[in-house]
This record gives structure tokens, C-alpha cells and sequence, in this order.
């Protein structure tokens, strides 16, 4: 009887348990974007060149690249970091209809000029926000331009700060 019962109570705490998994994996892939962006600017800083991190939402993936020659394109002999890929049932977009204080959403869930963010050796860069989904909810990635600072936004019914 005893195991029939607990049973049932792990049946019932399973949808729990998932939710709590894609919760967890977001916030961990928006950590690894955010250590990622402050790699960048200062490797920009360190380096004296612009460092980009270029986003492909269709692929789910992104790649970070010292552009040594200043021309915008990944070449060949420039350092680069990855690509990487979004892990698990993430996906670049949004579950709310607008973003962090009332701003829209890009269908593709990054509002980066040409889906970039390009940190200046002088540690600034394009503002800009990318989103992340999962299930019923999402993170908002803000980096503010003149000091390269990234605001990370939770939401889940309605968005709130979480760094």
C-alpha cells in the first residue's frame, strides 16, 4: 500500500521535476552567454581590437571571433571561441509577448544589429537584448552599450530582474 502511494506521488511531482530541469538549463545556458560576453569585451580590452559574438538563430548556434583586421568577417587566421549550441529543448525567442520594461520581442529572439554584439577595445559595444525560451518561460540577455554590463531578466508570467 505504502508503494502504491508513494507511487502516485512521484507521478504527480514528475511535471514538477521537468519544469524544474528546463528552468535549471536555461539559466545555466544564459550564465555561459553572459561569461561569454564579458570574454569578449575583455579580450577586446586586452587585445585593442573589436572581439564579436555572432548569433545564428535558425542553427541555435553562435560563435566569438577576434576581428584582427577590423573587416566584420570571421577569417581564417582570427582567434575564435566555438561555435556553440543552445542545449536541450532551448531555443532562441520568447513565451511573453513583449519584453523587460514593455519593449518588443524580435521574431528571432535577438535584436542585435546583423545578430551581433561587438565589444570595442575600449570595452563598449551595440546594445541590444537576446532571448532565450524554454517551455513556459524565458531569460532577456540585455547588454547596455557604454559599459558592456549584461542584465539578465527572467520571466515566467511577468519578467523580473535576476542580475
Amino acid at each position: 500500500m505504502v508503494l502504491v502511494i508513494v507511487s502516485i506521488m512521484a507521478a504527480m511531482a514528475l511535471p514538477d521535476i521537468s519544469a524544474f530541469s528546463s528552468g535549471k538549463t536555461l539559466n545555466q545556458q544564459a550564465d555561459r552567454i553572459e561569461s561569454l560576453f564579458h570574454r569578449a569585451r575583455c579580450l577586446a580590452m586586452e587585445h585593442g581590437y573589436p572581439w564579436r559574438v555572432e548569433f545564428d538563430p535558425g542553427e541555435g548556434t553562435w560563435i566569438c571571433y577576434g576581428d584582427a583586421d577590423g573587416d566584420s568577417l570571421l577569417d581564417p587566421a582570427e582567434q575564435r571561441i566555438g561555435p556553440e549550441r543552445l542545449e536541450g529543448k532551448i531555443s532562441f525567442g520568447c513565451t511573453a509577448h513583449r519584453g523587460p520594461n514593455d519593449t518588443s520581442i524580435p521574431v528571432d529572439g535577438i535584436s542585435f544589429a546583423n545578430n551581433r554584439v561587438s565589444f570595442s577595445p575600449m570595452g563598449c559595444c551595440n546594445s541590444g537584448s537576446l532571448y532565450l525560451r524554454a517551455d513556459d518561460r524565458s531569460v532577456a540577455l540585455r547588454v547596455m552599450p557604454a559599459s558592456g554590463v549584461v542584465r539578465i531578466w527572467g520571466y515566467r508570467g511577468e519578467w523580473r530582474v535576476v542580475k
